[in-house]
């Protein structure tokens, strides 16, 4: 025994000093004859590339032949796993073949089988392969050549007379394919997306992608719609420092004047661009640790909402209104300063020279704090904007609002009283404008809070309950004679956030939750009542609306919301809200049913459900509506199935939709299929099948 383990290390060390490629053999028996190392039974075999188990293997330490026979498997530097019942390996100039082979790659979890397969240090070579993601024994898809090669530094694999199996069913050939089994970042082409519309016709897209840098990369978008125009569109995506990235998008389209014509659109080009820039510690980096900071950018030009509508094909949810917007903060202990802008674009309007953009907006707020004596707080905050327009609008204001409140608790914390002293002041200045003027006001307002918090247990569960009451009495007002001009404008939108308007008024609040023995929601209910005190206009009445919102927890997967608001004034309900959230096991729901209706009559009465259920194994059905009962139409639905295994997917959808166009119509309707198919990792296509018709049509 003591001779065997002194045999073994003698051969362990003359076979690692003899190669530039490291080489280490460990087994049951070893036996030396020339340069020829024999081993046998439970080999293990250790290189700088490779670790190597086998029932038996020859090596030739000056030649560098390795023959390894027998249930043999091979790990590849951590990454390429591989097993053979009989390989040939040069350790010196990394070459070989293995009869046959099983391969499995771990980082994108591909698994290929073939019958002979040639190696080098570049390569491998296979022939007569099959390959895929999904279970072994019963593939749900394949693909097989006949010869494949792979790239073992650029991890990519080439593949000749290619065949598409779904299970044992060839389903299309290629004469050439390739992709990556790195999941690395790296150039090259992603997968197409295609479809087809009625009145665009075929859809293709085919995205390009650059990776030249760790740091940066970009995307290029080339599409083409048939029977409508083709387009261009780039993403540059960067990260300039550990805490920051960004992107840059932009592109463009050019219609076909047959369709600009049949669909009577206002454009026949769409260009538009977009940046967006998210960075914190921008400069709080060179200063104490208490001092934070951050900016965000956003923005955005086009020249008409069929911009967004070409950038691809996929669903989309926006406004006609496009904003802009800077904001930069910087934050210490209780001080905060902040820097904004907004820039609107109105799809709406053939012009934006009336539209008011708020260039610069600076921001002051001092965080409540204690002053005096640990009962007494305060806060400031400041804000000054300045609303520009190209027609010639020009006003900058001023608000300050300065509370001050003092606090006191009594009978042993059972009634907690606060007064709050409010002082609010505002400037605005409209200067070398088409509406001229300006002027100020200083008001001040009162407030007499009184709470109270109880809490009660019984036998099986806990109430909670917390009553307040809130008094709000005006102070003074004094306002200038050209803010009173001006108060009188109604069409000057920028200028009503400066109209406090706080009238003498009585608020009663009513929270309270009830719990079971183990803590969790049983039921939560919220009463709001808001009563006007002293005289009032002619547009005002007393009573507020009421407000009572319930909220039942039936269990963890049933809920029950209720918002009800009752109109005093007119005798009815001004609004009433109602959701279910449900899910069960395989199965969620939710229902949002909204009815309100204001002073003007105008009734919004609209509907949406969503479901969805994973009864059936690997699917997923759901379906899903927006509907506008008052006017009688669906603004969306959608129904369909996902099906989702570990080595594909697909996605089909039915939907319908109104989508916002520059057309004199406003709007179109898009109704289609839609199929996602996705082989994992190699990637996949998307259909598109969409028919489209004016609204109302």
């Amino acid at each position: 025994m003591f001779f065997r383990l002194l045999l073994l290390s003698f051969l362990i060390v003359v076979v690692s000093q003899a190669q530039t490629q490291k080489v280490e053999i460990l087994a049951e028996k070893l036996t030396r004859e020339g340069s020829v190392v024999h081993a046998q039974g439970s080999v293990v075999l250790y290189s700088d590339r490779y670790i190597i188990t086998a029932d038996e293997a020859y090596y030739d330490h000056e030649s560098g032949e390795l023959e390894l026979i027998g249930d043999i498997t091979i790990m590849q530097e951590g990454s390429l796993f591989t097993r053979s019942d009989h390989v040939k390996i040069n350790m010196k100039n990394d070459s070989g073949n293995l009869k046959p082979m099983f391969a499995f790659a771990s980082a994108s979890k591909m698994w290929l089988r073939c019958s002979v397969a040639e190696f080098d240090s570049k390569q491998y070579i296979a022939k007569s392969s099959i390959l895929s993601s999904c279970d072994v024994q019963d593939p749900d898809w394949k693909i097989g050549f006949s010869t494949g090669r792979y790239a073992r530094q650029e991890q990519f694999l080439h593949t000749y007379n290619t065949i598409f199996y779904i299970a044992d069913i060839p389903v299309f050939y290629l004469p050439y394919f390739a992709f990556s089994t790195d999941r690395r970042r790296r150039t090259g082409l992603l997968h197409p997306k295609i479809s087809y519309g009625s009145n665009e016709g075929l859809y293709f897209m085919q995205p390009i992608y650059f990776a030249p840098q760790v740091n940066w990369d970009f995307q290029i978008n080339p599409q083409i719609r048939v029977d409508r125009g083709v387009g261009l569109h780039g993403l540059f995506r960067f990260v300039d420092s550990p805490y920051s990235l960004g992107e840059i998008s932009l592109g463009g389209f050019r219609e076909k004047q047959e369709y600009v014509q049949s669909n009577d659109l206002k454009y026949d080009k769409h260009y538009g661009y977009r940046i967006k820039y998210d960075r914190s510690r921008l400069f709080s980096g060179h200063f104490e640790d208490s001092v934070e900071d951050g900016l965000w950018i956003d923005f955005n030009y086009l020249n008409n909402i069929d911009y967004l509508n070409t950038i691809d094909n996929s669903q989309k949810s926006y406004d006609s209104l496009v904003q802009s917007s800077f904001n930069y903060y910087l934050k210490r202990d209780l001080d905060y300063l902040g820097l904004y802008a907004k820039y609107f674009i109105d799809t709406s309007k053939e012009s934006n020279d009336d539209t008011v953009q708020e260039i610069p907006t600076l921001h002051y707020h001092r965080f409540t704090n204690s002053i005096l004596a640990d009962n007494i707080f305060y806060s400031i905050d400041y804000k000054t904007t300045n609303f520009t327009s190209k027609d010639g609008l020009k006003a900058v204001t001023h608000q300050v609002n300065a509370p001050i409140s003092i606090h006191f608790s009594f009978l042993d914390d059972f009634l907690h009283f606060k007064f709050t002293e409010n002082f609010y002041l505002a400037k605005v200045d409209y200067e070398k404008s088409i509406k001229k003027g300006g002027g100020h006001v200083v008001q001040n307002h009162h407030r007499i809070s009184l709470h109270t918090e109880l809490v009660k247990p019984y036998e099986n569960f806990f109430h909670t309950i917390y009553l307040g009451f809130d008094y709000t009495i005006p102070g003074s007002s004094k306002k200038s004679d050209g803010f009173k001009e001006l108060e009188k404008d109604r069409d000057l939108d920028e200028f009503d956030s400066l109209l406090l308007n706080t009238k003498e008024n009585i608020s009663l609040k009513l929270v309270e939750f009830f719990y079971n023995q183990d803590g969790k929601k049983l039921i939560g209910h919220t009463l709001r009542q808001t009563i006007l005190m002293g005289g009032l206009s002619e547009d005002e009445y007393r009573y507020k609306d009421l407000s009572n919102g319930i909220h039942l927890y039936f269990n963890n997967n049933l809920t029950l919301n209720n918002l009800l608001n009752y109109s005093h004034e007119f005798s009815r309900f001004s609004k009433f809200q109602t959701s279910i959230n449900w899910k069960v096991e395989d199965y969620s729901a939710n229902f949002i049913h909204t009815y309100q209706k204001n002073r003007d009559e105008k009734i919004d009465n609209y509907l949406t459900f969503s479901i969805d259920t994973h009864f059936v194994r690997n699917y997923t059905l759901f379906a899903g509506i927006n509907y506008d009962i008052e006017h009688n139409f669906f603004k969306s639905w959608q129904a369909g199935w996902t099906m989702q295994k570990k080595c594909w997917d697909y996605r089909l959808v039915y939907r319908e939709e109104l989508e916002p166009n520059s057309s004199t119509r406003g709007s179109i309707n898009k109704r289609g299929i839609y199929l996602t198919f996705n082989l994992y990792p190699l990637g996949g296509v998307s259909y598109d099948f969409i028919q489209e018709r004016e609204q109302g049509g």
